[in-house]
C-alpha cells in the first residue's frame, strides 16, 4: 500500500511540471474543441481533491457511507475556473493530498477493505478509492501535456 500512498503523494508535482511555465493567456486556451484549458484542469482536480479526500475519510469513519457523485462539467462556470489563481489551486492540491496521505499512512492494513457505496460506481474499497484518485489526477496530467503539444515550439 506504500507504493500506492507514494503515487498519491507524487500528484501534486505531476500537475505542477504540466502546468510550468505556461502563461495566462496559455493556461486559459482551449486549444482542443470542446475540452477544458488547463487552468480548467487544474481547477476540476482541486475541487474533486477535496471531494476525494472527504470520501476517503467517511469510508474510514463511517460503515458504508454514501458517496454521491460529481458532477464535474456543471463546475468550470458556476465556480469560476477561469477566474481562480492557478498557484492558489495547487497548493490546495499539494495541501489535501499531505493531509490524506499522512492519514493513509496510519490505515491498518484491514481498513483497506472498508466499503462505501457510491452513487455512480457501487461499491467501493477504500484502497479502490485511493487508486481512483490517483488515476484521476495522472489522467488530467496528460490532458494538460496534450494541450501543450498544441502551443508553437519555443513555448511548451
Amino acid at each position: 500500500m506504500l507504493q500506492l500512498i507514494e503515487a498519491y503523494q507524487a500528484g501534486p508535482d505531476l500537475l505542477r511540471t504540466s502546468v510550468a511555465g505556461l502563461t495566462v493567456d496559455q493556461l486559459r486556451r482551449r486549444p482542443i474543441e470542446g475540452r477544458w484549458s488547463s487552468l480548467e484542469v487544474v481547477c476540476h482536480i482541486a475541487d474533486t481533491e477535496q471531494m476525494f479526500a472527504d470520501r476517503m475519510k467517511r469510508t474510514l469513519a463511517m460503515d458504508r457511507p454514501l458517496l454521491i457523485g460529481a458532477e464535474g462539467n456543471l463546475y468550470p462556470e458556476p465556480v469560476r475556473y477561469h477566474d481562480r489563481d492557478l498557484e492558489e489551486e495547487l497548493a490546495l492540491i499539494a495541501l489535501t493530498r499531505s493531509q490524506m496521505a499522512r492519514i493513509l499512512k496510519f490505515v491498518p492494513a484491514e481498513a483497506w477493505d472498508r466499503k462505501a457505496v457510491h452513487t455512480e460506481l457501487g461499491l467501493a474499497t477504500l484502497k479502490q478509492l485511493l487508486e481512483h484518485a490517483v488515476q484521476h489526477l495522472e489522467e488530467h496530467v496528460a490532458s494538460i501535456q496534450e494541450k501543450r503539444k498544441t502551443l508553437p515550439a519555443g513555448s511548451r
